[in-house]
C-alpha cells in the first residue's frame, strides 16, 4: 500500500509539473488551476499536496511573474474554499466555477496597469476554460483512487481523460532531444497504447482530440493533427495483428503523409523518429496492462467479458442468497411439522394438567391425602386416569368413577364435581389445540410450498449461469453472419417450451427485424419454433425483443352466464388465462347460495388461486391454500366448488381438478365424453382430497366447463348427465361463444324460461399453433441444447 502512495505522489507530481508548463497558445494556462481544485476535492487537501509542483512548472516555463500569479490564484482557491464551506462540506458542482471567478480575478489584478478589453476578454475567456476544464478533470480523478473502481468506462468519461491526457502532454512543448520532439513521442504512444486496447475508434478519437490540444499550443498544425488520427485508426485496425504491427502501421503512415507536407529531411527524420521511439515503448508496456486497459474501454473484448464475469458473479450470489433463502423456509416448514406431530404429548399434559389442578382443590388439607399420594400415587393416579375416560361414557359422575376411586377417596362427590369440570376445560383446549395444529400443518406445507417455489428460482439462475454466456456470443455470430448487427443478447431460459431471450437491437426496423430474421434464426438455433413475445421501443433508444417458445396449441375461450331470476349479480365466478408456463387455465366457482355474498366467495377463491398457480405453486397446494382460507375467514359455514383445467400448451395435456363440482365434457368430433370427480367443495372440511384427472387433449377438441345450475337444469330427467351429453352432440358449431350461449338458452327453455339457479358456461377450443416463419440454418452453427452434452461431459 505504501509503494501505491508514493507512485501516485510521484505520478501526481509530474502531472502538476506539465500542467504547470501546459498553456493555450502561448497565452494563456487554465490547466494548472483545474487540476489543483479538482485534487483538493477528490484527495482532500493534505493529500494532494504534489499538484503545487505546478508552481515550479510555471516558473521553469515562464517565470517568477507567472509562477506568483498561480501560487496567489492556489491560495486564494483555499481561503475561499475554507471561508465559504466552514460549517458545511463543500459542494464540488459550485467548485469549479469558484475556481474560474478565482482565476478571472487573479488575471485582472495581474495586468491592472495595462489593462484593455482584450485582457479583460482573454481574463474571461482563462476563467471559462478553468471551469470548464474542471468539470472534465472530475470525470477522470476517480482513477488515481486507490480503491478499486468498476470496470466501466461511460463515453463521456473516456472523452474526458483522453482531453486530460491531451493537456498533460501539453506540458512537453519545447522539449526537444536530438530532433525528436517529446510531445510528439508522447502523443504517438498515446494514440498507439489506445489502439491496441481499445481498437479503430478509440485510437482515431484519441487521435484527434490530443493533435488539436496539441495544435492549440502551436506545437502541431492542422494537417499534422489529421496524419495524427489517420495513423491511429489504420494502426486501431491492425489491433488483433499485434502490437509490433500497430507500431509499423503506425510509424508507416504517419511517415509517408508526411513526407507529401515536408520538403525538408529534419522535419520527416523527427517525425518517424518520434514513431519509432513511441512503437519501442510500446512494446514494452506489459500485455497484461493493455487488456486491464482495454477492460475500461466499452464495446473491447476485454471489457465484454469483463461484463459477462461480473454478470455471472452477481447471477451466483443470486443463486446463492435465493437458496439460502428456500432452506429457512424448508426449516420454517420442518418446525411447524414438528409441532403438529406432538398431538399425543400435548394432549397427556393436559390430562395430567387436569388431575393436577383437581387434587390442588380437593386433596389439599385432606386427612389421607398422604396416603392416596406419598404412599399409593401411582394407584390413584391410575384409577383418575381411568375415571376420566368414562367420563365420554356416563353423563352422571358418580357411575364413571371406578370402583377402586370409590373405595379409595373419601371427598368422592367433590373430586368427581372437580374432575368433571377440569375435563371439560380441558376437552375444549384440546379442541383448539387440534385446530391449532391442523393450521400449523397447513402453514408448513405452504412453507415447503413456498420453499419449491423459491428452489425452482434458484435452479434457474443457476441453470441461466452456466448456459447463457456461451449461447450469447453464437446467436450474436449468428445474427452477424446475416448482416445484422445487435447491441446485445440475453439468454433468459433455454429449457423446451420456455425459452425466453432478450435481444438489444437500434429502434429503427427492430420489430422488421425481430419477425424476419431474429426470431427465425433463433427457431433454428434452439430447435423449436421461436415467435416474438413483446417488442419494448424508446423514442430514439435501443429497442429490446423478447422472443419466447412458439405454442404448439392455441386456446381460445367464451364464457356465457346468468344470474338466478334474471338477477345483475351471480354467484358464479370463472377464469381463463395464461399462466405464461406453458400452461393455460380455466375454472368455474360456485359459492354456496346465490347473490353478492356467493359471487364474492367464488370469485375471491378464484383470485387467489389464480394468483397461487401464477406464482409457481404446486396446484394441489394451491386448492388446500384457498381451502384452508375459505375456512379461517369466517366463523359461519362458506364453501363453494371447483372446476379447473390445465392445459398444458406445448403437449395438449389437460389436467383436471373436481372439487364438488359437475361433470365437465370434452366433444371430439361427434363424440362426447364426461370428466366426473366424486370430492367435496372447498371450505368445509380441514383435510380435502383434491382429485386429478388428466386427459389428452388433440387439436380441435372442445372442452365444457359448467356450474351446477346448467347441471340441474333439467330436473326431470333421469340422468342428467346423459341429457347434457344429447344437447352437446346436437352442437353443429365449433364456436366456443355460440355453444356457451346455446347451453345456457337450453338450460333455461327446459324450465319454460325460468332461471332456478346461477348459470355458467365456459367453453374452450383446442386449435394446433400455425408457425408464421420457417426456421433460418445457418451453415457452421450447432444448435444450443445439442451443445449441453458436450459441455457436461467436459464439466465430468
Amino acid at each position: 500500500m505504501k509503494v501505491q502512495v508514493v507512485f501516485r505522489a510521484l505520478l501526481l507530481l509530474l502531472i502538476s509539473w506539465l500542467l504547470g508548463r501546459a498553456t493555450i497558445g502561448h497565452v494563456i494556462s487554465p490547466f494548472a488551476l483545474a487540476f489543483f481544485a479538482v485534487s483538493t476535492e477528490v484527495f482532500g487537501v493534505k493529500r494532494s499536496w504534489p499538484v503545487w509542483a505546478a508552481v515550479a512548472g510555471t516558473y521553469g516555463t515562464y517565470g517568477f511573474g507567472q509562477a506568483l500569479t498561480l501560487l496567489f490564484e492556489f491560495t486564494l482557491y483555499l481561503l475561499l474554499r475554507k471561508a465559504l464551506f466552514r460549517k458545511s462540506k463543500p459542494d464540488l458542482h459550485w467548485m469549479p466555477f469558484l475556481a474560474g471567478l478565482i482565476d478571472i480575478v487573479s488575471r485582472l489584478v495581474a495586468s491592472h496597469q495595462s489593462w484593455s478589453r482584450y485582457h479583460v476578454f482573454l481574463s474571461l475567456a482563462e476563467g471559462a476554460l478553468v471551469a470548464v476544464l474542471s468539470l472534465i478533470f472530475l470525470q477522470c480523478m476517480p482513477l488515481f483512487n486507490l480503491r478499486k473502481s468498476q470496470n466501466r468506462l461511460r463515453t463521456d468519461q473516456l472523452l474526458s481523460i483522453t482531453i486530460f491526457v491531451g493537456s498533460v502532454m501539453t506540458g512537453l512543448t519545447g522539449m526537444v532531444f536530438h530532433n525528436v520532439s517529446a510531445l510528439a513521442v508522447g502523443t504517438d504512444v498515446i494514440v498507439m497504447v489506445m489502439a491496441a486496447a481499445g481498437g479503430v475508434g478509440v485510437s482515431a478519437t484519441v487521435g484527434i482530440v490530443v493533435g488539436v490540444l496539441a495544435m492549440l499550443d502551436h506545437s502541431l498544425t492542422l494537417s499534422q493533427v489529421a496524419i495524427l488520427g489517420f495513423a491511429g485508426m489504420l494502426s486501431g485496425a491492425l489491433k488483433e495483428t499485434g502490437r509490433m504491427f500497430i507500431a509499423l502501421a503506425f510509424a508507416g503512415s504517419e511517415a509517408a503523409l508526411t513526407i507529401t507536407l515536408h520538403t525538408s529531411w529534419s522535419a520527416v527524420a523527427g517525425t518517424i523518429g518520434a514513431a519509432l521511439v513511441a512503437g519501442v515503448l510500446l512494446n514494452t508496456i506489459p500485455s497484461q496492462s493493455l487488456s486491464r486497459l482495454a477492460e475500461f474501454i466499452p464495446g473491447t473484448y476485454e471489457h465484454n467479458q469483463t461484463e459477462k464475469q461480473s454478470i455471472k458473479r452477481v447471477r451466483k450470489l443470486l443463486q446463492e442468497k435465493i437458496t439460502e433463502i428456500s432452506k429457512v423456509f424448508d426449516e420454517l416448514s420442518v418446525t411447524f411439522a414438528e409441532t403438529e406431530s406432538s398431538d399425543w404429548i400435548a394432549s397427556r399434559k393436559l390430562v395430567d394438567e387436569t388431575i393436577s389442578e383437581s387434587v390442588r382443590q380437593v386433596c389439599t388439607g385432606c386427612p389421607l391425602r398422604s396416603k392416596c399420594w406419598d404412599q399409593e400415587g401411582l394407584a390413584t393416579y391410575q384409577a383418575l386416569m381411568e375415571t376420566i375416560s368414562r367420563f365420554e361414557e356416563s353423563k352422571t359422575g358418580y357411575r364413571a368413577a371406578t370402583q377402586e376411586l370409590k373405595d379409595r377417596c373419601v371427598r368422592l362427590d367433590p373430586m368427581l364435581n372437580v374432575l368433571r369440570r377440569n375435563a371439560d376445560l380441558s376437552e375444549r383446549d384440546a379442541k383448539w389445540l387440534k385446530k391449532v395444529n391442523e393450521q400449523a400443518g397447513l402453514v408448513s406445507a405452504q412453507l415447503s410450498g413456498v420453499a419449491s417455489v423459491i428452489r425452482s428460482v434458484a435452479h434457474h439462475v443457476e441453470r441461466e449461469t452456466e448456459a447463457s454466456l456461451a449461447g450469447e456470443e453464437e446467436i450474436l455470430a449468428s445474427l452477424e453472419q446475416l448482416g445484422l448487427y445487435v447491441d446485445n443478447v440475453r439468454i433468459v431460459n433455454l429449457d423446451p417450451g420456455k425459452v425466453e431471450i432478450e435481444v438489444t437491437q437500434p429502434s429503427q426496423g427492430a420489430y422488421e427485424n425481430s419477425v424476419r430474421m431474429i426470431a427465425p434464426l433463433l427457431s433454428g438455433i434452439v430447435g423449436e419454433n421461436i415467435g416474438v413475445a413483446q417488442v419494448e421501443t424508446s423514442d430514439g433508444g435501443p429497442c429490446t425483443s423478447v422472443f419466447t417458445s412458439a405454442r404448439l396449441y392455441d386456446v381460445k375461450a367464451a364464457v356465457s352466464t346468468v344470474a338466478r331470476d334474471g338477477r345483475l349479480v351471480s354467484g358464479d365466478s370463472h377464469a381463463s388465462l395464461d399462466l405464461g408456463n406453458g400452461r393455460f387455465a380455466l375454472a368455474v366457482s360456485d359459492g354456496m347460495g346465490n347473490g353478492e355474498r356467493a359471487h364474492r366467495e367464488s370469485n375471491d377463491a378464484l383470485e387467489l388461486l389464480k394468483r397461487l398457480l401464477q406464482t409457481g405453486f404446486d396446484q394441489q397446494l394451491a386448492v388446500k391454500t384457498v381451502n384452508s382460507t375459505l375456512l379461517l375467514r369466517s366463523r359461519d359455514e362458506i364453501f363453494t366448488t371447483l372446476d379447473m383445467a390445465l392445459i398444458d400448451l406445448y403437449s395438449a395435456q389437460a389436467e383436471f381438478l373436481k372439487i364438488g363440482s359437475a361433470p365437465s365434457f370434452i366433444k371430439r368430433n361427434q363424440e362426447v365424453r364426461s370428466i366426473t370427480g366424486a370430492s367435496v367443495p372447498i371450505g368445509i372440511l380441514q383435510e380435502i382430497e383434491v382429485q386429478s384427472i388428466d386427459e389428452q387433449l388433440q387439436g380441435g377438441d372442445l372442452l365444457i366447463l359448467l356450474s351446477d345450475g346448467v347441471y340441474d337444469a333439467a330436473k326431470h330427467v333421469y340422468n342428467q348427465e346423459d341429457w347434457l351429453k344429447r344437447q352437446i352432440e346436437k352442437l353443429e358449431t365449433n364456436d366456443p361463444q355460440e355453444i356457451a350461449d346455446t347451453l345456457i338458452e337450453t338450460a333455461v327453455r327446459v324450465n319454460h324460461g325460468q332461471i332456478l339457479d346461477d348459470m355458467t358456461v365456459l367453453v374452450a377450443v383446442i386449435d394446433e399453433h400455425q408457425p408464421e416463419w420457417a426456421a433460418i440454418r445457418v451453415p457452421g452453427v450447432v444448435g444450443l441444447r445439442q451443445q449441453n452434452p458436450s459441455r457436461k461431459e467436459r464439466g465430468a
